[in-house]
């Protein structure tokens, strides 16, 4: 009889080991005069159930009223309000990885996994991660970056650009070098951060603050702004503007604007080179002349990416340089057999690439400041003899 149920409580532990190890787990910080109390009514849906933290975390009492050591604390996420998992990835391609805050081992993402606090999201090469926060901000991190979401230690702010580039919807964002915090609700803008840390940003809708060294300056859509390491903003300098762009697609021929053609499976842009646009640029890297060999377009026909959605796709009002292509079997772009950034005035010939078959390709333009707008709406597209 005592054997049983010594062999039922082996296996009872067998199985609560079990399941703690699947356990997925986040990390919060605990900081002085924080209890276990204290912190299951900030973090947690029901504060009753603070005694399910003993399980994870080696803890000096269990006494909930006690002050606690500054110390990493492990909480189940099925415990967790929704507003304190950081975010959620809603979209990947290619290499992404993260890392969980006090881990030093990066792992691969998962589509719609849970982002948290001081997590770290990573890009490789011809990678890219969307995440919408809870809270409802956007970021969309380019190639070869590296963001922190919701640093720790650093108030108001959605993320912590280390490397790279991103794009964001109303995020707080924070560099070496700057403070970026949009202004309205629709706030829509980039921020790239170069080599030497110094911080460029471009603002495609609503207004957004730039701060560093005690300055502050406001950025409007279709400006620019950069920031050097232990330097003040620079003043805000107008974009050089595009031709015109109208909604229809007849105003929209007429004013020569970018066109994607795809026709017997190649695809082009029919940009013309030495259409020169006049504007202010002191202020810009000086290794992007933006006056010399700004890119003109052809005509719309019947085969091209709709009117509106160029609109969209274009950076603010600065002219195209590159497009981003990507081809997939399948529409949800899950395995990309191209994924490949051309120069604006190439012309791409899909069937020396590919072999013979249907695909999806969608595009996304990059101004000459290396800002890379949002992707097209996919469409099909036949490639070779069917």
């Amino acid at each position: 009889m005592r054997r049983q149920a010594a062999l039922f409580l082996l296996a009872a532990l067998l199985a609560f080991a079990a399941t703690g190890g699947a356990e997925e787990l986040q990390t919060i910080v605990v900081r002085p005069g924080d209890t276990l109390w204290s912190l299951s009514n900030t973090y947690l849906k029901d504060p009753t159930r603070w005694n399910e933290l003993l399980k994870y975390n080696r803890l000096p009492s269990s006494d909930p009223s006690i002050a606690l050591p500054g110390m990493p604390l492990k909480v189940p996420v099925r415990l967790i309000k929704e507003q304190y998992r950081a975010a959620k990835l809603v979209y990947y391609v290619n290499e992404v990885l993260f890392r969980r805050t006090g881990v030093t081992d990066w792992k691969g993402v998962a589509m719609k996994m849970d982002l948290f606090k001081s997590d770290t999201l990573r890009t490789r090469v011809n990678a890219r991660a969307d995440v919408k926060f809870y809270t409802g901000e956007v970021l969309n991190l380019y190639p070869n970056s590296i963001a922190v979401l919701r640093p720790p230690g650093k108030k108001n702010t959605d993320v912590e650009l280390l490397a790279g580039e991103m794009r964001g919807l109303r995020s707080r964002v924070v560099t070496a070098s700057a403070r970026i915090t949009p202004k309205t609700k629709d706030t829509e803008f980039g921020a790239k951060l170069k080599d030497d840390l110094t911080t460029l940003v471009q603002v495609y809708k609503g207004k957004a603050d730039v701060e560093a060294q005690g300055k502050t300056v406001e950025v409007q859509a279709g400006f620019a702004a950069e920031v050097k390491m232990d330097m003040p903003p620079s003043d805000p300098v107008k974009l050089p503007p595009l031709p015109e762009l109208e909604q229809s697609q007849t105003a929209l021929a007429a004013s020569g604007a970018p066109r994607l053609r795809t026709e017997n499976g190649v695809i082009s842009l029919g940009m013309k080179k030495d259409v020169k646009v006049a504007g202010p640029t002191a202020n810009l890297p000086k290794d992007k002349d933006l006056t010399k060999n700004i890119p003109n377009a052809g005509n719309l026909d019947a085969k091209e990416i709709d009117a509106s959605e160029i609109v969209k796709m274009l950076s603010v009002a600065n002219p195209v340089q590159s497009y981003h292509l990507q081809v997939s079997k399948d529409q949800n772009f899950s395995v990309l057999v191209l994924d490949k950034t051309y120069d604006a005035f190439e012309n791409i010939d899909l069937n020396d690439l590919l072999p013979a078959g249907k695909y999806y390709m969608r595009v996304a333009l990059v101004d000459l400041l290396g800002f890379e707008g949002k992707f097209s709406t996919p469409r099909q597209i036949a490639v070779g003899k069917l």
